[in-house]
């Protein structure tokens, strides 16, 4: 039985998060970010989608002349992303919302790029976020998801995960979730994973839509 993820405690857990997530997740998620924007297309001009944007600590990542519209679930992370928008000023425009991932209000193949950092296994469900990723993103555009993903069922890890799962969803994400197979499930064409994060326990998942 998985794990099950309350919508409304994370959102109060990521709030209370907020001033100083930089500061402690950060330090431990920086690499999987950093690395999976080597992956994003660089031409200038996409109009892309970051879903749990947080306080902001990927927008100087982005290429210049970008379109970026980003969404948390949390306001206080949103109103910690603003202020940093503001002091930016490379050619990029951003649009910052406060928004449920599982019930987009944006129309379908909207986007030329969706990145989700570390959001699939803190939501409660997953195939529906996953579907409105799917739905937003242009055919053909890019899906970058930076998450950890359950080991494969069997392997000793997996199992180890399953039990760490409830203590590790009181500080914020669940550990026995397949992320790969709940892409693959609505329909995403994977096309990569690449390892990342401390001991190797993220994935940078690579996927397109046909």
């Amino acid at each position: 039985m998985k794990c099950r993820v309350n919508p409304s405690y994370m959102e109060q857990l990521y709030s209370f998060y907020s001033p100083f997530y930089d500061y402690v997740f950060g330090k431990l998620l920086e690499p999987g970010r950093r690395r999976a924007f080597h992956y994003l297309d660089t031409r200038p001009h996409q109009r892309i989608l970051e879903i749990g944007i947080g306080p902001g600590s990927t927008l100087e990542k982005y290429p210049q002349h970008t379109q970026l519209v980003g969404i948390d679930i949390s306001a206080p992370m949103i109103e910690q992303a603003r202020k940093r928008a503001a002091q930016l000023n490379g050619g990029s425009t951003f649009d910052l919302h406060v928004m449920d991932a599982a019930n987009l209000e944006f129309p379908d193949n909207h986007f030329d790029a969706v990145i989700s950092a570390y959001v699939i296994t803190t939501v409660q469900d997953p195939h529906r976020v996953c579907r409105e990723i799917l739905r937003v993103v242009k055919p053909g555009g890019q899906i970058i998801v930076i998450n950890h993903s359950r080991s494969t069922n069997g392997n000793f890890l997996g199992k180890i995960e399953d039990l760490l799962a409830p203590i590790c969803v009181r500080i914020g994400f669940t550990t026995d979730l397949d992320v790969i197979k709940v892409m693959r499930e609505v329909g995403m064409t994977v096309n990569r994973a690449v390892r990342c994060n401390l001991m190797n326990t993220g994935r940078i998942i690579m996927a397109t839509k046909n």
